[in-house]
C-alpha cells in the first residue's frame, strides 16, 4: 500500500485530464480531473509534487513563485488559449472510460493498478486537483457540470466529488454556484491550511496572496458551507513547527463554523526542496493529539509510509 501511495502519477494511458490514484485521504481509489495541465496556480508550496516532477523542463525552471501568466488576457482569450483551454467533451469522455474499468475490474487487472489492495479497489471520489489550482481554470464551473452527469450515471451514490484547493478564490461571486451544485452531489471542499501565521504560511506557500486572505476567505465560507481542512507539515531544514505555530493555527480553526474534519499529514513523495523533509509518525501525532485537544474537531492523521 505504502508504494501505491507514493506514487502519485497525473498521467494515465492516452488521457489528458483524467488520471487514477489510491489516496491516503481518500481511503481507496479516487479519479483525479486535471483543469490545470500547463500548471496554473498562484502557490508555489515547498512541498509540492508538481513542482518537484517539473523542475527540469520548461513548466518551471526556478523556485520563484509561479505565475498565472493566463490572468492578465482576458476571459475569452483565456477560454481559446490552447494552453488554458480544456476540452470538456474530451474530458467527460475520458472520465467515463475510467470509471467504466473501475465498475468493470479491468484497471485492477490490467494497469499498474493490480497490486491495490481488495479493499482498496472501491472509487471514493472523483477529486479536482491536477497540476494546479482547480478554480483557476474558467472551465470549472462547466467542469463541475460533466463531472456530476458522469457521477449520477455511472457511479454509485457514495462516490463523492472533492474540490482540493488552496482557498484563494473561495469569495468569488461567480463560484458560488458552482460549488453549491458540487456540494448538492455528495461533494466536499478540502481547503489548504498550512500555517498559523503569516510568515510561516509566506515560507510554506511563496505566495504572493496575504495569508489574511486566505484565512478570511475559509472562515466566511464555512459560516454557510461545510468544510474539510487540508493541512500539510512538514520539515523545514530539520526543523518541525513549533508549538507556538501550531497553536495559532488552532485558533485560526476555532473561527470556523461548519468543519467537517481536519486532515493533518505529512509528504510521502519527492518535495522540490531538499530541505523539505516528512515528519516522523511521533512529530504528526503530536500535532494532531493537539488540534484534537484544543478545538475538539475530528482530526485524521497521515502519515509518510
Amino acid at each position: 500500500m505504502s508504494s501505491l501511495v507514493q506514487y502519485h502519477p497525473r498521467r494515465f494511458h492516452k488521457f489528458q485530464y483524467i488520471y487514477p490514484v489510491v489516496s491516503r485521504r481518500a481511503g481507496g481509489l479516487s479519479i483525479g480531473v486535471n483543469l490545470s495541465p500547463n500548471a496554473q496556480c498562484n502557490f508555489s508550496c515547498v512541498y509540492c509534487q508538481v513542482l518537484a516532477e517539473n523542475q527540469d523542463n520548461s513548466v518551471r525552471k526556478d523556485n520563484s513563485v509561479r505565475k498565472d501568466n493566463s490572468a492578465q488576457k482576458d476571459n475569452s482569450a483565456r477560454k481559446n488559449d490552447p494552453a488554458t483551454s480544456i476540452d470538456l467533451e474530451l474530458l467527460g469522455s475520458e472520465l467515463r472510460e475510467l470509471v467504466g474499468m473501475v465498475n468493470d475490474g479491468s484497471l485492477f487487472r490490467d494497469t499498474w493498478l493490480s497490486c491495490t489492495p481488495l479493499e482498496k479497489q472501491v472509487l471514493r471520489d472523483i477529486a479536482f486537483s491536477g497540476d494546479g489550482e482547480p478554480t483557476l481554470s474558467l472551465q470549472f464551473p462547466d467542469a463541475v457540470h460533466w463531472v456530476t452527469a458522469v457521477r449520477r450515471e455511472l457511479c454509485t451514490e457514495s462516490t463523492k466529488i472533492v474540490l482540493i484547493t488552496n482557498g484563494s478564490t473561495l469569495h468569488a461571486a461567480p463560484l458560488r454556484n458552482t460549488l453549491k451544485t458540487l456540494l448538492a452531489n455528495n461533494g466536499e471542499i478540502w481547503a489548504k491550511l498550512d500555517a498559523g501565521t503569516p510568515d510561516y504560511f509566506r515560507t510554506i506557500a511563496r505566495s504572493t496572496i496575504p495569508y489574511e486572505k486566505i484565512l478570511a476567505n475559509l472562515t466566511e465560507f464555512s459560516k454557510t458551507n461545510p468544510l474539510v481542512i487540508q493541512s500539510c507539515f512538514v520539515l523545514l531544514h530539520g526543523k518541525e513547527p513549533d508549538n507556538e505555530e501550531i497553536r495559532h493555527y488552532t485558533e485560526h480553526l476555532k473561527l470556523m463554523d461548519q468543519i467537517q474534519r481536519v486532515q493533518i499529514y505529512t509528504v510521502a513523495r519527492r518535495t522540490p526542496e531538499s530541505w523539505v523533509l516528512p515528519l516522523s509518525n511521533e512529530q504528526l501525532n503530536k500535532i494532531s493529539e493537539t488540534v484534537r485537544e484544543l478545538t475538539g474537531l475530528q482530526v485524521d492523521s497521515f502519515y509518510s509510509t
